[in-house]
């Protein structure tokens, strides 16, 4: 399944990580905070509307990036009560419709994590950079690999041949989503 994901996402792969731009020089702070606070709001509806499916909880709540946005941004200056006021992507809640659909949006975030650890090596460099970096980024360190192999070992044990359609649909539809709301 993963191959598949991969060939039939890489359009919309493409599309989000040139819009996004995250590896342009000079990095900019103001346009991480930015991109933070989106991915907050993204996170504050997608992670809740994921948890409703009773089969990915456990598996989601042990990879929540919230946390870790928000200690990011609390890093980089933001007031903790101003996080709570931030716009949420509301369009993230149909990207978890149904399972599949939802499993592939979670193959979008958790590869994520193998794209942020560039970004985290990119950011090195800057004097902006809080100490312990950005978690968000690099929520795993060292065992990203680890945690993308598990990733799919659980996609492939929880997602029938026949819902593999959706899973690739709820991927793209997420690069969509993130496209859209991000920039």
């Amino acid at each position: 399944m993963a191959g598949r994901l991969r060939r039939e996402t890489a359009d919309a792969h493409h599309r989000l990580e040139t819009r996004l731009d995250l590896l342009c020089r000079p990095v900019d702070r103001q346009r991480f905070v930015h991109v933070l606070h989106r991915f907050l709001g993204f996170h504050t509806v997608w992670e809740c509307a994921v948890r409703r499916h009773a089969g990915l909880r456990a598996f989601t709540d042990a990879r929540t990036r919230l946390p870790h946005l928000r200690r990011d941004l609390v890093a980089l200056g933001c007031d903790p009560a101003e996080l709570d006021q931030l716009p949420l992507c509301l369009a993230a809640g149909e990207l978890a419709a149904c399972e599949a659909s939802a499993l592939g949006s979670i193959y979008v975030m958790e590869g994520s994590t193998l794209g942020g650890q560039l970004i985290g090596r990119a950011l090195t460099e800057v004097d902006w950079l809080p100490d312990g970096g950005l978690a968000y980024f690099n929520p795993y360190g060292r065992e990203t690999g680890a945690m993308w192999r598990a990733f799919h070992a659980f996609a492939d044990a929880r997602l029938p041949a026949q819902a593999h359609g959706a899973a690739v649909a709820g991927a793209r539809r997420t690069f969509e989503v993130l496209e859209a709301w991000v920039p």
